[in-house]
């Protein structure tokens, strides 16, 4: 559709280009043509397509070939996480002929791309990101550590599955000594601690670091390599990782004396292995003159009984400085701590308080005294009412709010979000009392890209009908258990939104084949599709399935699907994620016993 986009805006200009010249007969000759064109009107007709498609465009037009070229060797930074089916070998190799020596940041979806494709990456690069790993060897790490090893500054990395291991990212590591910054994301089978150390002991002006699942022997390790970490981001999915603790606080204080970004989250099962407690909190003060962003996320089964407001308060008096903060799950966090914070920190951008008890007093000091404030959690808070969430409707500046599952969402309180922040594009609430009328105020938000309403019972396909109709750029959506929708909202939604990437519809017992077919037509670029529980869904789903290009992960509901017709799509699209009601592949035998 791009380049048809660009055929007619050729036609246009070669129209609007041509001389008629009066002569002795009734014909005439244009003056100019395409071929004459100036470069820089060229570029001009160029500037819609995405890069990509510039690539595309040089191999089929001869006339337009130096034009891609000289377009393509302008670029400095090139992003192809959303490129999709259209980013295969043969145009990321074209791609990579065409890119000049100016590229320095280079950000690619690797879905669909072989691992050898990678040993035609540009020559130069310093930031490299990866994502969509998910099916490939160490061949992919090899390739990037010997084209860049020059050059690499920065690498980040998100796959899950495949063979990768952990001698690939050590490779990566051994060559590029030049890494400050090093992103990983990946199963729980990799073993993400041998590849930090790698990285500790080979890059010595590494100070960015996100990961997960690191032991804290790793960041004694890392301190005794010296490194001085200014921004570490770490997430403890499992039991025997980092804690969000005081001797986990204490270490890192430590080891990084110019930490400017701390953001911690404990997803694990508590296990005793310590609390956050006023000196954990107040030994991040000696950080007051860099640290910009904190971010504590305790573990739900954590009581964090033993931390106190006053160290809090004492905390946002000292860091005048912050501007993203979230302090989760710290269950005696109320109103006053967090009025220290909203008045001493005054340049606040974003603030995530959920499962907090605060009430709407906070709502109203944030209201009227955060100007700035750009995003807010408040996820879990059971104390708020609707009165505290329609003061930030007054905000103005707001482009995502997360009120879900907190207490006190209305139509009224949706209504005056979105009038009051008409910028939001990420919204997610939870809510058995919203109705269209919360659809239709939504739809004012144009620029909306996320959201997510869960158990709205009142929400039918008219209130779909007109969000679909405002909401264009929607692409992510969640409206699960909303039991009241059927095939023809979703159709609506698929025509209005085909930029959608994630949807869930998880619960909606209406909805059967048609939806499935709309979204996998309609929606070249969707990745994520969960319809737990749609008892309606047959084994024609699948035909559906297979003509969406980039899907990725598919949740169906069982019912009427056999496990013939799951296995035979599992043999056609083997590295789709398949789950049954939430179930992965690996239980498909559980799956047939049931049935």
């Amino acid at each position: 559709m791009a380049m048809a986009a660009a055929a007619k805006r050729i036609m246009h200009v070669e129209s609007t280009t041509t001389t008629i010249t009066p002569s002795s007969s009734s014909s005439y000759v244009p003056a100019s043509s395409l071929t004459s064109m100036p470069l820089e009107i060229l570029l001009r007709v160029l500037a819609p397509l995405h890069p990509q498609d510039w690539a595309r465009v040089a191999q089929a037009c001869t006339v337009l070939r130096a034009a891609c070229i000289s377009a393509l060797s302008t670029l400095t930074f090139l992003d192809l996480k959303n490129a999709g089916l259209a980013l295969d070998d043969e145009c990321f190799t074209v791609l990579s002929n065409r890119l000049g020596s100016r590229l320095r940041r280079l950000e690619v979806d690797c879905w669909h791309l072989s691992c050898g494709v990678l040993q035609n990456l540009p020559e130069g690069i310093e930031e490299l990101a990866l994502c969509g790993c998910d099916h490939h060897s160490n061949e992919l790490l090899t390739h990037v550590a010997d084209r860049t090893h020059l050059s690499l500054r920065r690498f980040a990395w998100s796959g899950f599955g495949g063979k990768v291991s952990a001698a690939g990212f050590e490779s990566i590591a051994h060559k590029c000594r030049k890494l400050t910054s090093f992103m990983i994301d990946s199963g729980v089978t990799m073993d993400v601690n041998s590849v930090v150390r790698a990285v500790a002991s080979n890059c010595p002006s590494l100070s960015e670091l996100s990961a997960y699942n690191l032991s804290t022997d790793t960041f004694v390790y890392m301190r005794k390599c010296k490194v001085r970490l200014k921004r570490l981001r770490h997430k403890r999915r499992l039991g025997r990782a980092l804690p969000v603790a005081d001797s986990s606080l204490l270490l890192l204080i430590g080891m990084c004396p110019l930490l400017e970004e701390l953001h911690l989250v404990d997803k694990a099962e508590f296990d005793g292995s310590g609390d956050v407690t006023d000196i954990g909190l107040l030994a991040l003060a000696d950080r007051a003159l860099t640290l910009r962003t904190l971010k504590l996320k305790l573990a739900l089964s954590s009581s964090a009984e033993r931390c106190s407001e006053v160290a809090v308060m004492e905390l946002a008096s000292v860091c005048k400085l912050l501007t993203h903060v979230e302090l989760s799950n710290f269950k005696r966090l109320s109103d006053p701590p967090v009025y220290e914070l909203i008045q001493r920190c005054p340049k606040l951008v974003e603030l995530t308080l959920d499962g907090t008890p605060i009430t709407d007093a906070s709502l109203d000091l944030l209201a009227s005294h955060s100007k700035s404030l750009r995003s807010i959690s408040i996820k879990g808070c059971k104390k708020l009412s609707e009165a505290g969430l329609k003061a930030l409707g007054q905000c103005g500046t707001l482009g995502a709010v997360n009120a879900g599952q907190a207490h006190g969402v209305t139509d009224a309180v949706v209504s005056a979000l979105c009038e009051g922040n008409l910028s939001l594009k990420s919204l997610v609430l939870s809510c058995g009392n919203l109705s269209d009328a919360a659809l239709k105020a939504i739809a004012m938000c144009t620029q909306m890209e996320e959201l997510a309403l869960h158990g709205c019972s009142r929400i039918s396909n008219n209130g779909l009908r007109l969000l679909s109709a405002g909401c264009v750029w929607m692409r992510y959506i969640s409206l699960s258990y909303c039991d009241h929708l059927s095939d023809y909202g979703v159709v609506q939604l698929a025509r209005g939104c085909p930029r959608l990437v994630k949807v869930r519809l998880d619960g909606c017992r209406l909805l059967s084949n048609p939806s499935v077919r709309a979204l996998c037509e309609l929606c070249p670029k969707l990745r994520h599709l969960s319809l737990q529980y749609c008892v309606k869904l047959s084994d024609n789903v699948f035909q559906h399935l297979l003509s969406a290009p980039s899907i990725r992960i598919v949740d169906l509901g069982r019912a009427k699907l056999t496990m013939i017709g799951i296995e035979t799509y599992q043999q056609q699209r083997p590295f789709v994620e398949l789950f049954i009601d939430g179930r992965p592949q690996a239980n498909l035998s559980q799956i047939a016993t049931d049935m």
